[in-house]
């Protein structure tokens, strides 16, 4: 679903290229909080019943993992998100800022860090939202109780 934009144009017809773009309203009095919000779950993301969530990768990537002297293609075509619990939050906070996002994928998708490590690497920037995104729906909202 597109967004309609309304660029402001001054009277001989120009547009102030750093101008503020107006989102146009259903309603000017009402206040649409959800407007952009980053905390919904990607469109393509299904919510399992245990609250986690399987999030399809749009530009599936294959890793050569090393393991006990045999190497092995592994290929991720999609990632489980799992909420995340304290000792997750302590890992992330401790993780130096560069890194806080990769710890956030490795410790939510319950993939080692080794591994997530040469992941992240890979993936495609859109993929890397989307779990963003993933990751953002699990700290803005608890579980729904059907109030």
């Amino acid at each position: 679903m597109g967004r309609n934009v309304s660029i402001e144009v001054d009277e001989d017809g120009v547009v102030e290229e750093n101008g503020p773009v107006a989102l146009p309203a259903a309603d000017p009095h009402v206040v649409d909080e959800d407007a952009g919000a980053h905390d919904k779950l990607p469109t393509h993301a299904v919510l399992n019943a245990d609250g986690s969530v399987t999030l399809p990768l749009m530009f599936k990537r294959d890793l050569q993992i090393k393991k006990g002297g045999s190497v092995r293609t592994e290929p991720f075509a999609t990632l489980v998100f799992h909420r995340l619990t304290g000792a997750d939050q302590r890992a992330i906070a401790s993780a130096s800022e560069d890194m806080m996002s990769v710890v956030a994928f490795a410790r939510s998708t319950r993939i080692s860090q080794a591994v997530m490590n040469a992941l992240f690497d890979k993936m495609d920037a859109a993929d890397l939202n989307a779990g963003g995104q993933v990751l953002n729906s699990f700290l803005s909202s608890g579980r729904r109780t059907g109030r």
